[in-house]
């Protein structure tokens, strides 16, 4: 099968909404000014189709002359294969246009969000992103549907005046200031539809989050009986959007009503107009004729007009919203790639004190220094400090104090730490699909076996031969059919299967029992041998296993020794890991 190469979005102008369709439009130029053309030579050979026809009539078949009936007969029908033709080109324009923006669009935010990586669950409602998937993609593609066919609707207008001006001054006057009274009827319209719809996608993405929410805790919801609150809460949120909605259905509907019936009171003014003028004899009867073409014609760019002025109101909101979620920082920049890199080798331009045997991972504000090799067990007294000095030495939070053989982190490209540094938290997701892909890490190949003995290490063993399929069997997204504690332990084979320079786990065991818990601490081990391995628990199980144990209290390194002897010598040791044995 041939492979299309996929389009580089380039980086989007975010500062505004404006800015961001601009960026756009520039970026897809082209195919814009292509449905321009066929816009407007649609619209146009349909603005010439009354004045053909009109003079047909009058000069053909009023006249009795065959010659110009056919003459004009010919010329109708070569402008109706012209808008043929251009009615098909217009079409398979704004498809592309349409296409083209909101995949651009996908890029962008997708890109955006493998930036934000781990910073996006904290500045992002969970609704926010699904919001802007599901709705605002949808109407920013809208605005470059519309944008090439209105430039032919205002085309066709001017040729319009044009014709009624040389046949009637009244009737092209009557056109000139028509036109412009419409279209600010409409503009008003359109700024009270965008205020009330930009509430309301606030206010969907509110509701979206709390059903997120929901779904995603609905386990721990049962169990301390917060069912009723959140439901109160997501019915609250609800009538509030369900309010907001009729709000912009009512200004919607008013907009929609005006769409026809300010073209149709405009045909039929202009079209009684030109009947009292033939009555008068101050134009003929096919000019009359052309006028009330011209005047049924008119709805349909004057129409156009309007969509697209809806069309723009609905993507200038959502390019709003795409551009507020493009301005997002991450809590911290991945490194920039060193300049002598060619990008083809991570490795290219590394530092070598990172890549020396001896280069050693160490926090120099908590005075914590990874072995090359081997099991450490770090215990902290708070509670929450695992997360923060796990986050730290994996580069998910950039303090500047972590750093790899004297290099800080902060220094090395983001794509070479990843692999060498692997951290591995109870809230990670399992994706779904076959689990023996789930399981392989990417970019690098492995084997049945890696993966049978990454599961060995991880206690997981048990797992696969429960399921039907093996290896083979298709997870459903973030495993919803396996325990807490089969979820735990894939995590860890998963990461075992990559096998990085040094591995950082916390509370790896917190959901499994003690005899498997005693299992994974004594095989993760012997499977890390020659390996470097963080675990942060308070398991006496896990940690009686380490080669060695730390004791962290206040944010820094207090103690050092194996199990036995913290124990006996630490108190703050002692009190944390009796307490979690209790």
């Amino acid at each position: 099968m041939k492979k299309f190469p996929v389009p580089d979005p380039g980086v989007p102008d975010h500062r505004s909404a404006a800015r961001y369709l601009l960026w756009l439009a520039r970026r897809q130029w082209q195919p814009v000014a292509l449905g321009t053309v066929w816009g407007v030579l649609w619209l146009v050979s349909l603005a010439l189709m009354p004045a053909v026809l009109g003079r047909a009539i009058g000069e053909g078949i009023a006249a009795k002359d065959s010659d110009a009936l056919l003459r004009w007969s010919l010329l109708a029908l070569l402008l109706t294969v012209l808008t043929v033709t251009a009615g098909i080109g217009r079409h398979r324009s704004a498809m592309a246009n349409l296409y083209a923006s909101e995949f651009r669009t996908v890029q962008v935010v997708t890109r955006h969000v493998t930036t934000l990586g781990a910073t996006l669950p904290k500045v992002v409602r969970n609704g926010e992103v699904v919001t802007i998937g599901s709705a605002d993609i949808g109407s920013i593609g809208g605005v470059f549907q519309h944008l090439p066919v209105t430039m032919g609707a205002a085309g066709a207008i001017i040729v319009v005046g044009v014709l009624m001006f040389s046949a009637s001054v009244p009737l092209g006057l009557t056109v000139l200031v028509g036109t412009p009274v419409l279209m600010g009827v409409t503009a008003l319209l359109t700024k009270l539809l965008q205020q009330r719809q930009s509430h309301f996608r606030s206010l969907q993405s509110q509701l979206t989050s709390i059903a997120v929410d929901i779904a995603a805790g609905l386990r721990v919801l049962r169990g301390i009986g917060g069912e009723k609150a959140f439901e109160r809460r997501y019915r609250k949120q609800s009538q509030s959007l369900r309010e907001a909605g009729v709000h912009v259905a009512r200004v919607q509907s008013l907009f929609d009503a005006m769409q026809v019936l300010a073209p149709g009171v405009f045909a039929v003014g202009v079209t009684w107009l030109a009947a009292t003028l033939a009555i008068k004899q101050e134009i003929s009867l096919g000019d009359m004729i052309a006028f009330y073409g011209y005047a049924t014609f008119l709805t349909l760019p004057l129409s156009i007009i309007a969509a697209a002025a809806s069309a723009t109101t609905n993507a200038y909101v959502a390019s709003g919203r795409v551009a507020d979620f493009l301005r997002l920082e991450p809590e911290f920049g991945p490194a920039a790639p060193p300049a002598d890199s060619d990008g083809g080798d991570l490795a290219a331009g590394v530092p070598p004190a990172a890549t020396a045997p001896t280069a050693q991972l160490a926090d120099s504000a908590s005075r914590l220094s990874v072995p090359r090799e081997g099991v450490l067990g770090v215990v902290c007294a708070d509670p929450a400090e695992p997360a923060r000095l796990a986050l730290r030495l994996a580069r998910f939070a950039d303090s500047g104090a972590p750093a790899l053989g004297g290099v800080p982190l902060a220094q090395l490209p983001l794509p070479w730490l990843r692999r060498r540094v692997v951290l591995v938290r109870n809230e990670d997701a399992l994706f779904g699909g076959p689990l023996g892909t789930e399981l392989a890490p990417a970019g690098r190949e492995v084997d049945r076996d890696e993966l049978e003995r990454a599961l060995h290490a991880a206690g997981a063993e048990d797992i696969v031969r429960g399921l039907d399929g093996g290896l083979d069997t298709v997870l459903q997204h973030g495993a919803k059919n396996l325990s807490t504690g089969q979820q735990q332990r894939l995590r860890l084979a998963r990461a075992l299967a990559a096998d990085p320079e040094t591995l950082i786990l916390i509370d790896p065991t917190s959901a499994v029992d003690a005899l498997t818990e005693a299992r994974i601490g004594e095989r993760l081990t012997r499977h890390r041998e020659g390996r470097s391995t963080v675990v942060f628990t308070s398991s006496a199980l896990m940690l009686a296993q380490a080669d060695s144990v730390c004791v962290v209290e206040d944010g820094v390194v207090t103690a050092t020794g194996s199990h036995r002897e913290l124990l006996a010598e630490s108190p703050a040791y002692a009190a944390v890991v009796n307490r979690g044995e209790a």
